[in-house]
């Protein structure tokens, strides 16, 4: 016998048990008679004795098997899932890895896309840097102009005269791209109205 226990006293967590199980006791017996009270409707009422029925019993089960009713029909639950598919365990193995595996791959195929859109958005960064910086000329623009600069000493002018003709565009706005296309013949929409009669 423990020092300072009385004999014929209970610990504490022994009461609470004893108290739960009668408790359970009383509401597995007092809900049904209850619900078979007038007025035997379906109500607030139904659903609370139900409950109480419901979670007495569950105790009760818990008390005397070491299982819950709840936790029984669970687990009967995930076993007919499993037997459901039909699948031994080592089979339900094989197939968890080919799902990890494919989420794998996907989530591989999914970083390969991201690094390849940032790769396309850095170049096209890339091209608009580099159109800026060129001023909108091609890559070979050296060799046109060195060609443009040997037509011009053909034509008897001088380095000058080349230079002041390059100012001359810069200043009249004929250096664009699409300044060039209009001197090569298109015409602008100013260009293309009509004349008024006056």
């Amino acid at each position: 016998m423990a020092s300072g226990a009385h004999p014929g006293t209970a610990a504490p967590d022994d009461q609470a048990e004893r108290f739960l199980k009668n408790s359970a006791i009383a509401g597995a017996v007092i809900c049904p008679l209850a619900m078979l009270l007038p007025p035997r409707k379906i109500d607030v009422r139904f659903f609370v004795l139900a409950s109480t029925f419901s979670l007495s019993t569950s105790h009760l089960a818990k008390v005397y098997t070491g299982e819950s009713l709840y936790a029984r029909f669970q687990r009967r639950a995930n076993g007919l899932v499993d037997s459901a598919t039909g699948l031994p365990p080592e089979a339900q193995r094989t197939q968890q890895l080919l799902r990890e595996h494919r989420a794998a791959q996907a989530a591989q195929k999914q970083r390969q896309a991201d690094e390849e859109e940032e790769g396309r958005r850095k170049a096209g960064l890339a091209k608009v840097v580099d159109d800026v910086w060129m001023g909108g000329e091609d890559k070979d623009w050296q060799k046109k102009r060195l060609e443009e600069h040997q037509r011009s000493f053909a034509e008897g002018k001088g380095m000058t005269g080349i230079i002041m003709d390059q100012i001359a565009d810069v200043w009249s706005g004929n250096w664009r791209p699409d300044a060039k296309k209009k001197a090569d013949g298109e015409t602008t929409a100013d260009e293309a109205k009509p004349e008024k009669k006056q």
